[in-house]
């Protein structure tokens, strides 16, 4: 018999809640056994197969081993394990522990679940998109066709009562577990130091404590835990072990099994929930954990390092007290603690939703608004899934049916893309070279990270073809571990082995081993990886290590990558990025192209909606004149273009305006002080309007402003793609149009333009809203006018500046008799010695008018 354990208490309980009703939720603390000892009590409850949902394969596959152990069955009969690409168990097993994305896969052929009897969630305060898919579906599946389902929802950090209410108001049964006391510090050293170096520090002062134990190290990534794994060397004694995912089976065992001596387990999130670590006293949590995050507006993923929310750094803590009491060392501050998130953002709100919308595709909810999610994703990931689907080819539209296409891709256990390029591998007959495409794009890079990337010597149109390469190379030396020097993961790589392997079965049908993907055609391999990623087109920019990616992001291209271009080197201009990261560089983001394939623009054609040819129009400000630039457009990408002639007259026109309109005064009037004589004329003619609207307000003239200066541009602009067309044409006239005939006359007779003095001379007025008009006439051509001419039917003089011979101003008055009288005798003195040859007669009134100077009588 196994140890009681303190879930056992509430057995009874879940029996008894179980016979009244088709679901429960049930809480417990880490530690008190739900995940072992609540699927067997199922077993017993039904005649049906059990199935136990896990998030993590590791958890999966580790449950089904301590199960087996605990109850006395054997692995792969009684109680079983299924996973991605890997299955232990048959037709007689009972119970099934398994992934949610194995159960979503489940469900494209056996949608109703006919031969299951209950199904666990567990650990579902982590919120993996599956397992919001799963308890959705199947609440409405058990509400709809099978109401004798039993739904039973585990966890031990989570707010129960959404859930137990989603689930028809079912009860809430709660487990009081029993954990042992853990104390939780903070780490008192440096904290400005390598993750590598701290972890050492923490970690020789915690093995001082007799009570130590065991050692578990989590971590954020498999990059921190090669560091640790380093910097740990020196300890003796010791067993260093990681613990990740991607571990081959027996390491993983290695991992969760006792051994003879002490061990410090690294290890990344995995062993937060589900899997217990016998020996493990001592928890060290560095506090930060890589989140996937998906951007729907780029279309770009990215893997975020951040820090843990309180709930999971609980469930880490928890780790060291599941067996005898521990301590748990967090390496962070207490002012960072106040500062964690309570919960990480479930799955749904931040991973890209295409896969998930695929399997609901094949489930029969062609419009996938309709599904009853349990926690709907926003509006603009699903909008952005259903695009991506239709682009690869597996929608007939967007919130539509699968294609015969679609149908294929939602039976295969991989992303659509890689679906998408291991069918279009097989119209191709290369279909082991699309596997292992596939694989190399699904697993961890095989290419070790370079500290001091160098651009390739011999620059390649694909990253994938080394990666072909250097995966040839590990198969060769039969995963090695000194393949590592030469820069080769052979872990890495013989995971994607396994991988390529387990995708062509899941294919079906036949094919051949062989050594293709190392003599693959370049073109047809990039080809391939078209097909998987339509939507990363890009083209190089001016700079050749810079491109535009379809959807207006900017990247840059990885001098690590076979694409980057070398100074002065000539590189196809259009790509793809099948490999992208976002980081900080100097407080701004940045996203880098790892990996990306050269593409020809032919190929784009044969994409859904192909290429189409664009007439761009813009107004060239240097130039003064609207060009034409011929686009071949992919998306919203330019992917070529070529000058060209406006074809659209109308629309040169327009676009013309647009730009001149908002600088019409100065386009229209010039400087103050311009002496262009249209430019003149057009400032005379508003000034006049504006000072004779102010004199005459029973004209009712126009006010014409800035607003009319610009409307009066767009007519100009009529029948132009120049701005020297609008500006040579007669603005004056055009505006003088929106004046009546009356108005015109009045303006021309109250407001004239130029006055005719006795000498024939037509003088330019000059108007103006602060003073009156200004008459600027040398004093000799008003010989013999005896008043102030006067303007608006008679009711403003002019202010007249009398000048000199010379043009400059002798005297300004508003009243010429006065000034004759009074004040010209000494004026006739003062320029008669300046000017000697000039006539100043005596008696200005009775002299006639002089244009030019006389010898004097």
């Amino acid at each position: 018999m196994p140890d009681p354990l303190p879930i056992d208490e509430v057995l009874p309980e879940l029996r008894a809640r179980l016979a009244e009703g088709r679901a429960l939720v049930l809480t417990a603390p880490p530690g008190a056994g739900k995940s072992t000892r609540v699927p067997p009590l199922l077993v017993s409850l039904t005649a049906k197969q059990v199935y136990l949902l896990q998030p993590r394969r590791l958890a999966a596959k580790a449950l089904a081993r301590r199960i087996a152990h605990e109850q006395g069955w054997q692995l792969g009969r009684e109680v079983g394990f299924r996973v991605r690409f890997e299955k232990s168990g048959g037709p007689a097993t009972r119970l099934w522990v398994m992934t949610e994305g194995s159960l979503t896969r489940q469900l494209q052929a056996d949608p109703y679940l006919d031969g299951v009897g209950v199904v666990i969630l567990d650990e579902f305060h982590e919120r993996s998109l599956h397992t919001d898919l799963a308890l959705s579906y199947l609440r409405e599946l058990q509400r709809t066709v099978r109401d004798d389902l039993v739904i039973v929802v585990m966890s031990a950090t989570m707010d129960a009562a959404p859930v137990a209410e989603f689930l028809g108001g079912c009860a809430v049964v709660e487990s009081p577990g029993r954990m042992f006391p853990v104390v939780t510090s903070h780490w008192q050293g440096a904290q400005d130091l390598a993750i590598g170096d701290t972890v050492a520090r923490c970690v020789t002062q915690a093995r001082l404590d007799p009570q130590c134990g065991d050692i578990l190290v989590f971590l954020a990534g498999m990059g921190e835990i090669r560091a640790c794994q380093r910097a740990l060397e020196t300890i003796q004694g010791v067993d260093v072990l990681p613990l990740h995912g991607s571990l081959p089976p027996e390491e993983q065992d290695r991992a969760l099994s006792p051994g003879p001596r002490p061990r410090i387990v690294l290890s990344t999130n995995v062993a937060e929930t589900s899997v217990t670590i016998p020996g493990v006293r001592t928890v060290i949590d560095s506090g930060q954990a890589r989140v996937l995050r998906h951007d729907p507006g780029t279309g770009l993923d990215e893997l975020r390092l951040q820090a843990i929310s309180r709930q999971s750094a609980v469930q880490r803590a928890g780790r060291a007290g599941r067996t005898a009491p521990g301590r748990c060392i967090r390496l962070w501050t207490p002012l960072a603690d106040g500062r964690l998130e309570a919960a990480t953002a479930p799955e749904i709100r931040r991973v890209d939703l295409a896969p998930v919308t695929l399997a609901l595709k094949g489930l029969g909810y062609a419009d996938t608004r309709t599904f009853p999610w349990f926690d709907p994703p926003e509006a603009a990931r699903g909008a952005a899934a259903e695009e991506l689907l239709h682009l690869l080819g597996a929608l007939t539209a967007p919130w539509a049916g699968l294609t015969q296409l679609g149908e294929r891709l939602a039976g295969l256990p991989l992303h659509p893309r890689l679906g998408r390029l291991l069918h279009a591998a097989a119209q191709a007959q290369c279909l082991q070279l699309g596997a292992t495409l596939a694989a190399l794009a699904g697993e961890r890079d095989v290419r070790l990270p370079q500290r001091h990337d160098e651009p390739p010597a011999d620059p390649a149109p694909c990253d994938a073809l080394e990666r072909l390469d250097l995966l040839a190379d590990a198969v060769k030396a039969r995963f090695a571990g000194h393949l590592r020097s030469q820069g080769i993961d052979p872990g890495a790589c013989a995971q994607v082995v396994q991988a390529r392997d387990e995708i062509l079965a899941s294919w079906g049908g036949g094919w051949r081993q062989s050594d293709r993907e190392r003599s693959a055609d370049p073109e047809q391999i990039c080809r391939l990886l078209l097909a998987a990623y339509p939507d990363r087109v890009a083209r190089r920019s001016g700079d050749a290590n810079r491109a535009a990616l379809a959807g207006g992001v900017a990247i840059e291209i990885d001098r690590g990558s076979a694409l980057y271009a070398a100074k002065g080197q000539e590189r196809a201009p259009l790509l793809i990025a099948t490999e992208l990261q976002e980081l900080m560089r100097g407080g701004k983001p940045v996203v880098l192209m790892r990996q990306g394939a050269e593409i020809d623009e032919a190929w784009l054609t044969e994409l859904p909606g192909g290429v189409r040819r664009e007439e761009r129009l813009a107004y060239d400000a240097e130039r003064g004149r609207v060009v034409s630039a011929i686009r071949w457009m992919y998306r919203d990408l330019a992917v070529r273009e070529a000058p060209g002639q406006p074809g659209d007259a109308a629309a040169a026109s327009a676009l013309l305006a647009e730009a001149l309109a908002p600088q019409a005064r100065a386009l229209l009037l010039g400087p103050e002080d311009g002496e262009d004589e249209q430019q003149l004329a057009l400032r005379s003619w508003l000034a006049r309007v504006a000072w004779l609207r102010t004199q005459l307000p029973e004209l009712a003239l126009p006010e014409l402003g800035d607003a009319d200066l610009a409307e009066l541009v767009r007519e100009l602009c009529a029948g132009c793609s120049t701005r020297a067309e609008v500006v040579a044409k007669p603005a004056r006239d055009w505006l003088a149009a929106r004046l009546d005939r009356a108005q015109q006359l009045a303006l021309a007779e109250h407001a004239p333009e130029r006055f005719t003095v006795p000498t024939g001379n037509a003088i330019r007025l000059q108007y103006s809203l602060e003073r009156a008009p200004i008459l600027a006439v040398r004093l000799q051509e008003l010989f013999g006018v005896k008043e102030t001419p006067r303007l608006a039917r008679g009711r403003v003089p002019v202010l007249l500046h009398l000048l000199a011979p010379n043009y400059r101003v002798e005297q300004i008055t508003q009243d010429l008799a006065s000034f004759w009288a009074n004040t010209y005798p000494q004026v006739r003195k003062d320029l008669r010695a300046r000017y000697p040859k000039h006539s100043w007669p005596d008696d200005p009134l009775t002299a006639p008018p002089q244009a030019r100077g006389r010898p004097r009588e």
